[in-house]
């Protein structure tokens, strides 16, 4: 069994083994910072553009399952402590660990971070929720499977997953948006508002679409689909 998490019950004493060194708690700071590329295992990520906040980022974790309650008791290392958070230059590069097997309870990565408008996102994970509030200049994702969210803006959004749930809403249109989102099984809702002008294509072997706009060619936003169990609502 892995040393990080050494729980021996002995005569009814419990010995703990000490934490591994690692980010868990970290806080860094992100003035300069323009992009974050994030790989590795499953994560939450929390992304945000908020000039009224500083511009930090957090890595924390917290267990799940039906063995999550009793962890702690018996075992002191923090799920997150192996994962990697560091700056390159003006880039947050995170990279994420997963749980060492046999370990009794799911790990859940938590990832916070408030970062420049107009700054680009790259993540590359097994399996990840997402949700970003403002305005980026890319967003490009690739997961087997994936929960993503967007309130904001993005001039490029790039989806790629096995499963992937994408809810996009546009606060603003700039009319130089172009969202890719390619999968097996997908179920998107983009919103835009009301009479704004789009052009949109759905490729699918079975899609089931839903939209108030009309599709008009040469126009942005620009949406291209393409999966092979597809449901897009368009607004």
């Amino acid at each position: 069994m892995k040393s990080a998490i050494l729980g021996l019950l002995s005569f009814g004493s419990v010995v703990l083994a000490s934490p591994a060194s690692g980010d868990a708690g970290k806080t860094l700071d992100l003035a300069g910072v323009n992009a974050v590329i994030i790989s590795g295992e499953a994560s939450s990520v929390r992304l945000t553009t908020s000039a009224s906040a500083p511009y930090q980022a957090t890595i924390g974790s917290r267990r799940e399952g039906w063995f999550a309650r009793w962890y702690s008791s018996w075992f002191a290392n923090d799920c997150s402590l192996a994962s990697d958070m560091r700056l390159e230059a003006s880039t947050l590069r995170i990279d994420v660990a997963s749980s060492s097997w046999p370990d009794p309870s799911d790990c859940r990565v938590e990832i916070n971070a408030n970062i420049q408008p107009e700054s680009s996102v790259s993540i590359d994970q097994a399996a990840l929720q997402a949700n970003m509030a403002g305005n980026f200049s890319t967003i490009a994702i690739t997961s087997k499977a994936a929960d993503v969210s967007l309130d904001g803006h993005a001039s490029t959004v790039d989806l790629k997953g096995d499963a992937l749930k994408a809810n996009l809403a546009f606060d603003s249109i700039r009319q130089d948006e172009n969202i890719a989102i390619t999968g097996k099984a997908l179920d998107a809702t983009l919103s835009f508002g009301q009479g704004v002008a789009i052009s949109y294509s759905v490729t699918a072997t079975a899609s089931l679409v839903d939209s108030s706009l009309a599709s008009t060619a040469g126009a942005k936003p620009s949406v291209v689909i393409k999966g092979d169990f597809v449901r897009a609502t368009i607004r």
